[in-house]
Protein backbone atom coordinates (compact mmCIF):
# COMPACT_ATOMS: atom_id res chain seq x y z
CA UNK A 1 0.00 0.00 0.00
CA UNK A 2 1.55 3.31 -0.60
CA UNK A 3 1.57 5.72 2.07
CA UNK A 4 2.12 8.84 -0.08
CA UNK A 5 -0.62 8.47 -2.80
CA UNK A 6 -1.35 12.02 -3.44
CA UNK A 7 2.33 12.43 -3.95
CA UNK A 8 3.66 11.26 -7.76
CA UNK A 9 5.98 8.21 -7.72
CA UNK A 10 9.28 10.30 -8.70
CA UNK A 11 8.59 12.93 -5.77
CA UNK A 12 7.99 10.37 -2.95
CA UNK A 13 10.19 11.45 -0.03
CA UNK A 14 13.39 9.23 0.47
CA UNK A 15 12.31 8.36 4.20
CA UNK A 16 10.80 4.74 3.90
CA UNK A 17 7.96 4.41 6.64
CA UNK A 18 8.89 3.34 10.33
CA UNK A 19 10.50 -0.01 10.84
CA UNK A 20 11.78 -0.32 7.04
CA UNK A 21 14.94 0.47 5.87
CA UNK A 22 14.92 2.19 2.71
CA UNK A 23 15.45 -0.09 -0.79
CA UNK A 24 17.30 1.95 -2.79
CA UNK A 25 19.82 5.14 -2.37
CA UNK A 26 20.51 8.09 -4.86
CA UNK A 27 23.75 7.77 -6.25
CA UNK A 28 26.14 10.61 -7.29
CA UNK A 29 26.23 12.00 -10.80
CA UNK A 30 29.68 10.10 -11.14
CA UNK A 31 28.55 6.60 -10.32
CA UNK A 32 25.60 6.65 -12.13
CA UNK A 33 27.73 7.16 -15.57
CA UNK A 34 30.05 4.52 -14.24
CA UNK A 35 27.31 2.35 -14.21
CA UNK A 36 25.63 3.15 -17.39
CA UNK A 37 28.95 2.98 -19.16
CA UNK A 38 30.18 -0.36 -17.23
CA UNK A 39 26.57 -1.79 -17.98
CA UNK A 40 26.47 -0.80 -21.58
CA UNK A 41 30.13 -1.24 -22.48
CA UNK A 42 29.84 -5.06 -21.52
CA UNK A 43 28.04 -6.39 -23.84
CA UNK A 44 29.43 -3.82 -26.51
CA UNK A 45 32.88 -6.04 -25.71
CA UNK A 46 31.03 -9.35 -25.76
CA UNK A 47 29.50 -8.49 -29.22
CA UNK A 48 32.85 -7.30 -30.54
CA UNK A 49 34.47 -10.70 -29.49
CA UNK A 50 33.91 -12.81 -32.95
CA UNK A 51 35.94 -10.20 -34.74
CA UNK A 52 38.40 -9.78 -32.36
CA UNK A 53 38.70 -13.80 -33.03
CA UNK A 54 39.00 -13.09 -36.79
CA UNK A 55 41.22 -10.51 -36.52
CA UNK A 56 43.64 -13.33 -34.72
CA UNK A 57 43.08 -12.01 -31.50
CA UNK A 58 45.62 -9.29 -31.91
CA UNK A 59 48.88 -10.99 -30.88
CA UNK A 60 47.33 -11.54 -27.27
CA UNK A 61 47.25 -15.25 -25.85
CA UNK A 62 46.97 -16.53 -22.28
CA UNK A 63 49.71 -15.18 -20.12
CA UNK A 64 49.36 -18.35 -18.25
CA UNK A 65 49.48 -21.01 -20.71
CA UNK A 66 52.59 -19.33 -22.15
CA UNK A 67 54.41 -19.90 -18.70
CA UNK A 68 53.27 -23.01 -17.73
CA UNK A 69 52.32 -24.72 -20.93
CA UNK A 70 48.78 -25.72 -19.05
CA UNK A 71 45.87 -23.86 -20.13
CA UNK A 72 44.46 -21.42 -17.21
CA UNK A 73 41.11 -21.92 -15.96
CA UNK A 74 39.81 -19.12 -18.52
CA UNK A 75 41.33 -20.56 -21.27
CA UNK A 76 38.52 -21.03 -24.03
CA UNK A 77 36.84 -18.19 -22.99
CA UNK A 78 37.03 -15.69 -25.44
CA UNK A 79 35.63 -18.57 -27.90
CA UNK A 80 33.07 -19.16 -25.04
CA UNK A 81 32.27 -15.61 -25.25
CA UNK A 82 32.21 -15.54 -28.79
CA UNK A 83 29.92 -18.51 -29.19
CA UNK A 84 27.29 -16.91 -27.23
CA UNK A 85 26.96 -13.34 -28.86
CA UNK A 86 26.44 -15.75 -31.98
CA UNK A 87 24.01 -17.50 -29.98
CA UNK A 88 25.24 -21.26 -30.22
CA UNK A 89 25.07 -22.46 -26.59
CA UNK A 90 26.92 -26.01 -27.15
CA UNK A 91 30.00 -24.33 -28.72
CA UNK A 92 29.93 -21.87 -25.87
CA UNK A 93 29.97 -25.18 -23.62
CA UNK A 94 32.44 -26.83 -25.44
CA UNK A 95 34.35 -24.01 -25.54
CA UNK A 96 34.83 -24.00 -21.37
CA UNK A 97 31.50 -24.23 -19.34
CA UNK A 98 33.62 -22.59 -16.30
CA UNK A 99 34.03 -19.51 -18.21
CA UNK A 100 30.29 -19.38 -20.02
CA UNK A 101 29.11 -19.41 -16.43
CA UNK A 102 30.94 -16.37 -15.48
CA UNK A 103 29.61 -14.67 -19.06
CA UNK A 104 26.17 -15.28 -18.00
CA UNK A 105 27.56 -13.77 -14.26
CA UNK A 106 28.89 -11.06 -15.62
CA UNK A 107 25.50 -10.10 -18.13
CA UNK A 108 24.17 -10.22 -14.64
CA UNK A 109 26.17 -8.00 -13.47
CA UNK A 110 25.76 -5.53 -16.77
CA UNK A 111 22.27 -5.76 -16.13
CA UNK A 112 22.57 -4.81 -12.91
CA UNK A 113 24.38 -1.16 -13.42
CA UNK A 114 21.99 -0.23 -16.54
CA UNK A 115 19.21 -0.76 -14.01
CA UNK A 116 21.23 1.32 -11.18
CA UNK A 117 22.55 4.07 -14.21
CA UNK A 118 19.08 4.28 -15.27
CA UNK A 119 17.21 4.73 -12.04
CA UNK A 120 19.74 7.04 -10.82
CA UNK A 121 19.39 4.74 -7.57
CA UNK A 122 21.70 1.76 -6.30
CA UNK A 123 19.80 -1.12 -4.94
CA UNK A 124 20.53 -1.42 -0.93
CA UNK A 125 19.83 -4.96 -0.98
CA UNK A 126 22.33 -7.45 -2.33
CA UNK A 127 21.19 -8.54 -5.29
CA UNK A 128 20.38 -12.01 -5.84
CA UNK A 129 23.74 -13.05 -8.19
CA UNK A 130 25.76 -11.24 -5.25
CA UNK A 131 24.78 -14.22 -2.58
CA UNK A 132 28.05 -15.96 -1.27
CA UNK A 133 26.60 -19.08 -2.50
CA UNK A 134 26.21 -18.34 -6.04
CA UNK A 135 29.56 -17.06 -5.93
CA UNK A 136 31.19 -19.61 -4.08
CA UNK A 137 29.37 -22.00 -7.32
CA UNK A 138 30.98 -19.82 -10.09
CA UNK A 139 34.10 -20.51 -7.95
CA UNK A 140 33.73 -24.40 -8.06
CA UNK A 141 32.57 -24.61 -11.30
CA UNK A 142 35.53 -22.82 -12.74
CA UNK A 143 37.63 -25.13 -10.60
CA UNK A 144 36.07 -28.20 -11.87
CA UNK A 145 36.28 -27.02 -15.60
CA UNK A 146 39.38 -26.57 -15.05
CA UNK A 147 40.81 -29.93 -13.51
CA UNK A 148 38.61 -31.61 -16.04
CA UNK A 149 40.81 -29.89 -18.71
CA UNK A 150 43.84 -30.44 -17.12
CA UNK A 151 42.92 -34.27 -16.70
CA UNK A 152 42.77 -34.43 -20.52
CA UNK A 153 39.32 -34.98 -20.31
CA UNK A 154 37.17 -33.07 -23.32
Amino acid sequence: MNRWRSLPSDRRPLIPPAGRAPAWRPLEREARGLRLALGLGWPLAMAATPWWLGQGGLGLGCAFRALTGLPCPLCGGTHACAALVQGDLGAAWAANPGALALLVWLALLAGQAVVEGVRGHRRVARWPWWHPAVLAALVAGLGVSWAVRLAGMP
